[in-house]
Order: C-alpha cells, then structure tokens, then sequence
C-alpha cells in the first residue's frame, strides 16, 4: 500500500524530465499521472467485488505481480505512447491491491483489531503520497527518472513469495452472476467526471470537452443507479446508503481526504513561489507530515480500537479546520513558525483519520457489508484525493484568472496568495462540513463480537 500511495504522487516532480525526454508538452504529459489515477478510482469497486467471491488472495497475488511488471516497463519504456500504456497497467495492478488490502483486515483480523490495521493501511498510503515527491526529486537529481519507476521491482519481487506464505488460501467460490453492466458504467461515471474536473483549470468549464464528458458522466451516473437498483445481484448494494450513519461518516472521510490531499497539492507551490525555497529544501519540509504520522499512526489506531471512533473523528476535523485557517490566513513575511504548524497538525490529522475514521466507515455498515463499505472506504481515499487536487486547481485557477488563464511561472506574489487564501477559504467550509457529519453520529455500541 506504501507503494501504491507513492506511485500516484511520485510521478509529479519529474513530469519535466519525462516531458523532456520524449518531447511532449505540458498538458500532455499529464496523462502520466491520469491515466494511473483514473484506473485505481474507476477500478477498486471492481476489483473489490470479485474479490469477495472469493478470490482474496488470487487478486491481491495478482495484483503485485501486475503492479511490478508495469513498473519494468514503465521503467523502461522507449517512447511516451509506451509510457502511457504502462501506466494504464501499473495502474490496474494497483487497483487490484488497493481494493484487497482493506479486506484483508476485514476479513482475517478480530474487530478489536481493525482500527489498528486500517490504520496501518491508511497511513502507509498517506506517507507514500506525500513523500512521494520528495523521494522522486532525490532519486532524479542523483540517477534519473526511470528509477522513479524501477525501485518498485526489486520490492515487489519481494513481497510476492512473503504475500503467497502469509495470506490464507482462498475458500470456496461464490457463484453468482457478476454486474459487468454496473462496472462498465462505475468506471465510465468515475472516469469522465474525475477528467472533466482535472481538466477543468486547463480548458475552462465551457469547453465543449469538459461539458461533454460532464454529461456522459452524468448519464453513467444515472444508469448505474438505476442498474444497481433494479439487478439482483448488484455490483454495490447503494441501499447501503439508506442507513443515515454509514451514509454521514462515508460522506465525512471522503471530505477530509478532498481537503487533506488539496492542500498539500497547493502547499509545493507556496514553498516555491512565497517563501523561495527549492526543490531540495521543499522536499525536506513536505515530509514532515508524513513523518509525524508514521509515529502516531498505529498507536492512535490501537487506542480508538478500545475507546471507540467518534472523539478521533472529531479531533481530525478540528484540526483539518485548524489547519485550513492557518493557511487560509499565511503569508511569507510571517516566516517559517505558521508554515512548521500547518505540515505539523496536516501530520497529526492523519494519524487521527487514517485509522479511526476509516474504521468508523466500516463499523457503520449495515449487517454483511462490510467488505462493500471497505471497498467504499478506499475509494473514498484515492477517489478522495483525486478530486482534492482536481478541486483546488480549479478553486486557484478561477482566482487567479481575472484576466485569462495565466502560467502559474508569471504570477506575481500577490496574485498567487490570493488564488491560495481563496482555494483555503473553500476547504475551511468543506472541514466544517465534515466536522457536523462526524458530530451527528454517535458512538456505535460494541457488541460481545466485537469485544472478542
């Protein structure tokens, strides 16, 4: 999970060495990053359904191996068409982990157990994506980009016989028919919509693209759930939003996960353009969110195992409110003392929303899906992340964009923090948000299960 967290942000930094290399143009070099994301948002439900019906180990198995050999390639890839191909394939491998992982400590670990080990999961993911770029600067500055890619093999190789002796074998089959109509337009809603939004702060929204895809994802979206409500055996059971509390912490993680990932999307930019640092010095800094959440991660998890979600979900709200308003308020003459703050509370909400809250999603679920609400809770991280970088690039773009799109390389100082208070105004309101949802539920009663 380490690595599929660093693979959707390690790519970042050296999008201009790939562009360079095989002469491509910006806007079309960030396909390298979309093409990738778009798999694991579009494909996790998919691949977290099969593998409910039994085929746990097979899809976790074989997803490593996808993943790895997609990296090779991408690694070694002699032209940008091949490039984009590969990324296609490591992203499908990444999908068949993300959407295993979760159920794994569904499945074979005790309830007193799970906020620790979606913990672990989750705060795995969050230290691979936001030090991602940091780790992808180091090794271009000192081998190249290639070896972004090709650091993922010799790990894979060796998690893969450890993977085949640790996870048990799979059980009997489910047999029944699979929704191969709801996952083609799952996928299709996801995809056209997350491309609509990312594309938006490039083209603009009136652009004939970005309606058009806007309607086809809207038209998925209404098919699927007309599909998923009238097929008997449905690929997501969307009745499981019907009950109030799953639907409210669902809806709250999936927030917290837009502001979380929007803000450090921004945060590069202001250590370059406001307080003058390089690329070196931005990387040390960003890991100090990752850092601290690797310290607290686990044992924050362990602890709301025995106390319950809710005080965790709570605490993660306050201080994603926090920080959004230390944000929202920065300047560079203020120096490096609200900066510290930020990337220190950024760290410890994770710590507090990396277990717990992704526990509390699925502690909510409704009697037997459990294994949908995991699938929903790790989509709701990746899905989560990507409409966060989409949102605030679009939010910024629309203010700093009084007199036409500008490159952000010419936007005077001014301009720029005014395009990042507003952008941090927006996810201010979207941590309330979240805070009133996390509130209204209250803490769900152990039952003698889950105190085994």
């Amino acid at each position: 999970m380490l690595f599929d967290g660093l693979d959707s942000s390690i790519v970042n930094i050296v999008l201009p060495q790939i562009s360079e290399s095989f002469g491509t143009d910006t806007g079309t070099v960030s396909w390298v990053i979309m093409t990738y994301l778009l798999m694991m948002a579009g494909l996790i439900l998919v691949f977290g359904k099969i593998a409910e019906r039994g085929f746990l180990q097979k899809i976790f198995l074989g997803g490593l191996l996808v993943f790895t050999l997609g990296s090779a390639a991408c690694g070694l890839s002699p032209n940008f068409g091949f490039l984009l191909t590969s990324r296609v394939f490591q992203g499908i491998g990444a999908a068949m982990i993300a959407a295993t992982a979760p159920l794994l400590c569904v499945t074979y670990l005790p309830k007193n157990m799970l906020g620790m080990s979606l913990g672990t999961m989750a705060m795995t993911v969050s230290i691979g994506a936001v030090a991602g770029p940091a780790i992808g600067g180091f090794l271009t500055h000192y081998l190249s980009w290639h070896w972004v890619f090709l650091i993922n093999i010799p790990i894979g190789l060796l998690l893969l016989p450890f993977a085949l002796h640790a996870i048990p074998k799979d059980g009997p089959q489910i047999k029944q028919p699979f929704d191969f109509t709801g996952a083609a337009l799952l996928f299709g809603m996801i995809v056209f919509e997350v491309y609509a939004l990312e594309r938006i702060p490039h083209l603009g929204i009136t652009d004939r693209q970005i309606l058009f895809c806007m309607a086809l994802g809207f038209a998925c979206a209404i098919a699927f759930l007309v599909r998923e409500l009238r097929c008997t055996t449905p690929l997501i059971n969307i009745r499981i939003f019907a009950a109030w509390k799953f639907a409210a912490v669902f809806l709250a993680f999936f927030i917290m996960n837009i502001v979380f990932m929007g803000i450090f999307y921004l945060l590069p930019f202001y250590l370059l353009a406001g307080m003058q640092f390089d690329s070196a010095v931005s990387g040390l800094y960003l890991l100090i969110t990752p850092a601290i959440t690797a310290i607290i991660g686990i044992p924050l998890g362990k602890w709301s195992d025995r106390i319950g979600r809710r005080p965790f979900a709570i605490a993660a709200c306050l201080v994603l409110i926090a920080t959004s308003s230390i944000y929202l308020v920065i300047l560079p003459e203020m120096g490096q003392v609200p900066l510290l703050a930020g990337l220190i509370l950024m760290g410890l909400f994770w710590g507090f929303a990396g277990g717990p809250v992704a526990s509390r999603v699925v502690d909510y679920a409704p009697r037997g899906e459990e294994g949908t609400a995991s699938s929903l809770m790790i989509t709701a991280m990746y899905l989560g992340c990507t409409i966060g970088i989409a949102v605030y690039a679009t939010t910024f773009t629309i203010a700093t964009a009084k007199e036409g799109i500008v490159a952000f390389s010419e936007l005077d100082t001014g301009t720029f923090m005014y395009g990042f208070h507003f952008s941090m105004m927006m996810g201010l309101v979207l941590s309330v948000l979240a805070f009133v949802l996390s509130s209204i539920v209250r803490e769900r009663e152990k039952t003698m299960a889950d105190q085994l």
